[in-house]
């Protein structure tokens, strides 16, 4: 027993100690970037997409070391087929059709390292804030349908805040929206790859036009018209209250198995509840 506790000791520690490394490899790299080549946007995403990249390991790691199981087989994946069609909507149809907005880069190679700088991003930041904090909030809150609805709102919540270094309270808003949406990803099919893939399609459409951030494929304007309100602004009321409503709904048994995935005791509140009505 004693020698399987200081195995289990010494087995946290190195994770712990690969975290921190590779947490400092990130930190590095923001700082003092790779200089893997003389074209400004290869070596720009390329440096990005090895700092998620580090960060994901980080992360697995993390939730192996907090007993965290979203890697399971997905349930309720249907649920992925109104995500996605959200995600792929946040592309500027209606900017683009228009003749504002154009892809400047072109080439083949160009499209396979911005998809895979995306997937880094939504799987790095899904592992963090639907794996982690997620499971440390549903562990914090009560064990029921109400500590899940406050969970998926603080979590939400948080996601918008994190985003405030752009200054810019309209993005903020919808990245609220959108954590909602990955956070209802992860409620329905109990898996983080899902959520990971949600948020990388989202990335895809939204990033892929935008030159402000450089590591885009195209440039021009976005207009905030009519076409594109109705193109892009009804889906969203719709999806937000279908996500509502299903979360109203959300069956017990569903939210058991979810907080069993995420690692959360329930044996111990359910036991004090007990005690008191003693």
């Amino acid at each position: 027993m004693a020698k399987s506790l200081k195995n289990n000791y010494i087995r946290k520690v190195v994770i712990g100690v690969i975290i921190l490394v590779f947490g400092a490899f990130m930190a590095i790299l923001e700082w003092f970037p790779l200089p893997f080549s003389k074209d400004v946007w290869y070596n720009a995403i390329f440096n990005k997409t090895l700092q998620q990249i580090s960060g994901i390991v980080a992360g697995v790691l993390f939730l192996q070391y907090l007993n965290v199981k979203l890697f399971k087989k997905p349930t309720k994946w249907l649920y992925l087929i109104p995500c996605l069609l959200i995600a792929v909507n946040n592309f500027q149809w209606w900017s683009y059709f228009s003749g504002l907005q154009r892809f400047v880069r072109t080439n083949a190679l160009d499209y396979v390292i911005f998809i895979i700088y995306c997937l880094s991003v939504g799987m790095f930041e899904e592992f963090i804030f639907r794996g982690v904090l997620f499971s440390v909030l549903a562990g914090y809150f009560s064990k029921t349908k109400k500590g899940l609805i406050a969970t998926f709102v603080v979590s939400s919540l948080l996601f918008g805040i994190a985003h405030l270094f752009n200054f810019n309270i309209l993005q903020v808003l919808y990245t609220i929206l959108t954590g909602g949406l990955f956070a209802f990803t992860l409620i329905k099919t109990k898996n983080l790859l899902c959520c990971g893939l949600v948020h990388a399609v989202y990335n895809i459409c939204g990033l892929i036009m935008d030159s402000q951030a450089s590591l885009g494929l195209g440039s021009g304007a976005i207009i905030f018209n009519v076409g594109t309100v109705l193109t892009m602004g009804i889906p969203a009321v719709i999806m937000v209250a279908f996500v509502l409503y299903s979360l109203i709904k959300y069956p017990e048994e569903e939210r058991k198995t979810l907080y069993e995935r995420l690692g959360v005791n329930e044996k111990t509140e359910n036991t004090d509840n007990t005690e008191e009505n003693q």
